[in-house]
């Protein structure tokens, strides 16, 4: 299975991906085109929530599973 098929698999799911540069991003996937994956991420600061969305591509995922 190619992580184009297992990212459609894995959409609206908590995800956690590793990155080709050691990075490691864990959120929900929102949605999938063109090669790229799209992630919503929660981190706190200082008593408050951020919310941020990541586009990675996906030529440099070298892993995703399910959280």
């Amino acid at each position: 299975m190619g992580f184009d098929q297992k990212a459609m698999k894995l959409l609206g799911k908590n995800v956690q991906v590793k990155m080709v540069n050691g990075c490691v991003i864990k959120g929900t996937m929102t949605h999938y085109n063109k090669g790229y994956l799209c992630f919503i991420t929660t981190y706190k600061q200082r008593d408050a929530e951020k919310t941020t969305i990541r586009r990675l591509a996906l030529k440099d995922v070298t892993s995703m599973f399910e959280v």
